[in-house]
C-alpha cells in the first residue's frame, strides 16, 4: 500500500494503533511517517478518545504522551475534537458501531466494538463536510477499516474520504526510506 492513496494536503485521522506501529521519535518507522506528512502537507489528528486509549498504566500514558508531545511539537499532530453537537457526526458514529455489530462476529456485542474507531468515523466525515478537500482515514482494525469505509461511502462522503490500513502504510514507508538509503 502506497502513501499515494493519500493527496498532498489531506487531513489524517489517526488511530492509536498505528500510534503503537510507528513507535517513539528515535523510531525509524515514526521519522518515515513524520517525513511522509509533513512533505506532503498532511495535517494529522489524534481524537481525544484516541489519546486516552494511549495508556493503561501511569508509565505507559507517560511514554505516550511523550510521543504525542514530540509529534505536537514537530508541527504534524494536532488534537482531534468530535463535534457531537452536530447530529450528523453523532449518527456516523453510531451507524458505524451498528455496522461494526452487523460485520463481527456473534461472540463480539456491540457493548465490546472500540468507541475509537467509531469516533474516528464521525471526525473524518465532520473534516469532510466542513473542512478538507480530502481525509484519509489510518485504522488497523480490518472490521472497523470496512465499517467506516462502507459507512462513509453511504453518507455521502466517500469520494473524499480514503479509509487506509495504517500499520500496513507505516511499514511500507519505513521501507521505502530504507530503499531510498
Amino acid at each position: 500500500m502506497s502513501g499515494e492513496q493519500i493527496p498532498r494536503g489531506s487531513t489524517a485521522v489517526i488511530d492509536s494503533s498505528v500510534l503503537f506501529a510507528m513507535g517513539g521519535p528515535s523510531n525509524a518507522k515514526y521519522q518515515a511517517f513524520e517525513r511522509f506528512v509533513t512533505r506532503r502537507d498532511i495535517e494529522v489528528r489524534i481524537p481525544d478518545h484516541v489519546a486516552e486509549e494511549l495508556g493503561e498504566s501511569p508509565d505507559a500514558y507517560a511514554y505516550q504522551r511523550d510521543r504525542l508531545q514530540a509529534a505536537r511539537n514537530a508541527g504534524w499532530l494536532e488534537r482531534g475534537v468530535a463535534d457531537f453537537s452536530n447530529p450528523d457526526v453523532s449518527n456516523i458514529v453510531d451507524r458505524t458501531r451498528t455496522r461494526m455489530d452487523r460485520l463481527s462476529d456473534a461472540d463480539v456485542t456491540e457493548d465490546e466494538i472500540e468507541k475509537a474507531d467509531t469516533v474516528l468515523a464521525g471526525l473524518a466525515y465532520q473534516y469532510a463536510i466542513e473542512q478538507s478537500d480530502h481525509v484519509a482515514v489510518l485504522v488497523s482494525d480490518t472490521l472497523a477499516e470496512q465499517a467506516i469505509g462502507d459507512v462513509l461511502d453511504a453518507s455521502g462522503v466517500g469520494d473524499r474520504v480514503t479509509v487506509v490500513e495504517g500499520r500496513e502504510l507505516v511499514n511500507d514507508l519505513d521501507d521505502q526510506s530504507v530503499d531510498e538509503r
